[in-house]
């Protein structure tokens, strides 16, 4: 043994300082044997093989576990190892490092056998050929890491196929796959299941006016709120977008599916901190039950989808359960939508207009546009059904586009009795308002209608205003830059109407029609509404109270110094020639409603 590690001790120093170092156990009760293997790979050049040697088979299982090798020679021959078996146990102990299994015959069945078993390679002791003993350990450990990395691939490439990259969460593949076996289980145990369907509500208008990094960030944090309500039981996935579906095992009484939706609705609202400020945003959710709902993942998808649509056409930040009547209107929605985009091509929209009376003077003040336009049964559609569709679905670009090129044309002649130019107001939305280009399609109606800038008001909301540093404050800023007036429209019913005043620069107010119906009525809202009034006079901005209907309300506002007022009283909306017939009267609709002078 002393001429052997000599001999090694030479080996050694001949050898480079960079070649890679190979630690081996050698599990070989021969003495002889072990000796003539561990000489045999003392000569190798290309690599150094560190040599361990045991002599039994549970020994060499406590060096697997404590040690840190890269292959194995094992002898099939050991006495406690009953041949096959050593090597299933060797496999067990050492399932990330390579195995080769030596006798000391050339039984070709034997070799078959310890590959079927595990083995990388299979050697025969005293084989004469050196170079062949050295390449087999040598391939072996490649062989190993070459599949070792294989797999780990293969492992990420499954996760990158079943998993949404921006949240870590599943995705649409793996939830099916996952929910396809619970209701498999489900089935056989007489359980039920609970499909949630989940979309932040507006998150558009996050992207549009933050960005996309934010947007992406409060995706992350959705899910992870999401995550912190379920059991470790229940899944979630995100489908794309901001839609994520849910399942809930076992549905049991204290864990239904509406306290769980409710839980996810106020944790989903707490703050979110994006850009240096805290915003809140809401969700809406549906809920499909298996077996009630739907017997596979599609149809019970579908459904819980469905019942989140109606908890938003509900108002949103709420959950709903699905019915099959709700069926109809998705049905009405998908045919909308449909038309909506017929009616793009053929322009196939109208707009109404609706005067603003002065009462001051008695004179038409401006009117405001109206979009109309009939579904494909013919019937009207409402504008707000209308607007939410457009602005789900992207198509407020070219529908707002088209509105405002119409409303200059048509309005660029008219004139009241006095020959002075009457205003023309036009809704836009937050997505429009979030588009940088718009301020261009603004000024592009009005140097092909001729119209002059100041006699086109856009109206805006007040949640459109509130991101200081966002893209719509800017955009806002531009068309101003063109001498296009601003006014806020509902104003009073946000959260923020004085911070929106605080924020820009607007020439008018709209007082919300939820304020003027229930005057002279509730004294609470006639205090509210002459407060506002107070403050806009103050800052020398223009009121105009929306959905006046009676004498008893003109009367209150005028008391409270309100003269520019819009409602049925006065006008219903119109089309461009009846309202060119009215302007030519010499006593127009609208004077009929004018206080006795």
């Amino acid at each position: 043994m002393t001429q052997l590690m000599s001999a090694t001790a030479i080996a050694d120093a001949a050898r480079p300082a960079a070649i890679p170092r190979i630690p081996v156990l050698l599990v070989e009760d021969e003495a002889d044997d072990a000796k003539w293997i561990e000489a045999i790979l003392s000569q190798a050049r290309e690599v150094h093989f560190d040599i361990t040697h045991v002599e039994g088979l549970e020994q060499g299982l406590r060096a697997l576990r404590d040690g840190d090798f890269q292959c194995v020679l094992l002898d099939l021959s050991l006495e406690e190892g009953e041949g096959l078996n050593a090597l299933a146990r060797a496999r067990v102990a050492a399932a990330t490092v390579p195995i080769i299994a030596m006798t000391s015959q050339d039984d070709e069945v034997l070799a078959l056998e310890a590959l079927r078993y595990g083995a990388q390679d299979y050697l025969v002791k005293r084989d004469p050929e050196p170079r062949l003993v050295h390449r087999t350990v040598r391939h072996a450990v490649e062989r190993h890491r070459i599949l070792a990395d294989l797999a780990q691939a293969r492992r990420q490439e499954h996760y990158l196929a079943t998993h949404d990259s921006l949240t870590g969460l599943p995705n649409r593949l793996a939830y099916e796959e996952q929910l396809r076996r619970t209701l498999a289980y489900s089935s056989r145990s007489n359980k039920e299941v609970g499909v949630l369907f989940l979309d932040v509500d507006r998150f558009k208008n996050i992207n549009d006016t933050l960005g996309h990094p934010a947007g992406d960030q409060l995706l992350r944090t959705v899910a992870e709120r999401i995550r912190g309500v379920l059991r470790s039981s229940d899944m979630v996935a995100r489908l794309g977008g901001d839609e994520f579906v849910l399942m809930l095992q076992d549905v049991k009484r204290e864990h239904d599916p509406g306290r769980v939706c409710q839980k996810l609705i106020e944790a989903i609202s707490a703050p979110c901190a994006l850009e240096g400020s805290d915003y809140r945003v809401t969700a809406s959710i549906g809920i499909a039950l298996y077996p009630r709902d739907g017997l596979d993942p599609e149809t019970l998808v579908r459904n819980a989808d469905t019942a989140m649509y109606h908890a938003k056409s509900e108002g949103l930040n709420r959950f709903s359960h699905y019915s099959e009547a709700m069926n109809s209107v998705v049905s009405r929605r998908l045919e909308l939508e449909n038309g909506l985009r017929g009616a793009i091509e053929e322009e196939g929209f109208g707009l109404a207009y609706q005067p603003q009376i002065d009462l001051e003077t008695g004179t038409l003040y401006g009117v405001e546009a109206l979009l109309r336009w009939r579904g494909p049964d013919r019937t009207t559609v409402a504008t707000p059904e209308l607007i939410a569709i457009a602005e789900e679905t992207g198509l407020i670009h070219p529908i707002g586009e088209w509105v405002m090129r119409t409303a200059c044309n048509e309005g660029a002649a008219w004139n009241d009795p006095r020959g002075r130019g009457v205003k023309i107001g036009v809704n836009v939305s937050t997505r429009q308002l979030a588009d940088p280009s718009f301020a261009l399609v603004v000024a592009r109606a009005l140097r092909d209608s001729a119209l002059p800038p100041d006699r086109l008001e856009l109206e805006i909301t007040e949640s459109s205003v509130l991101q200081e540093r966002g893209i719509t404050l800017t955009t806002v800023r531009r068309i101003q830059d063109l001498g296009v007036r601003i006014a806020i429209d509902d104003f009073g019913t946000g959260y923020s109407a004085l911070s929106a005043l605080k924020h820009l620069s607007v020439d008018t107010i709209k007082l919300d029609r939820s304020f003027v119906s229930e005057i002279p009525k509730r004294s609470a809202d006639m205090t509210i509404t002459a407060g506002l009034i107070g403050i806009a006079r103050e800052l020398g901005v223009a009121v105009v109270a929306e959905g006046v209907e009676n004498r008893a309300q003109r009367d209150v506002l005028l008391e409270r110094g309100c003269t520019r007022m819009q409602g049925y009283l006065f006008a219903r909306p119109s089309s461009a020639a009846e309202l060119e017939t009215q302007l030519s009267r010499g006593i127009p609709t609208w004077a009929r409603a004018l206080p006795a002078s």
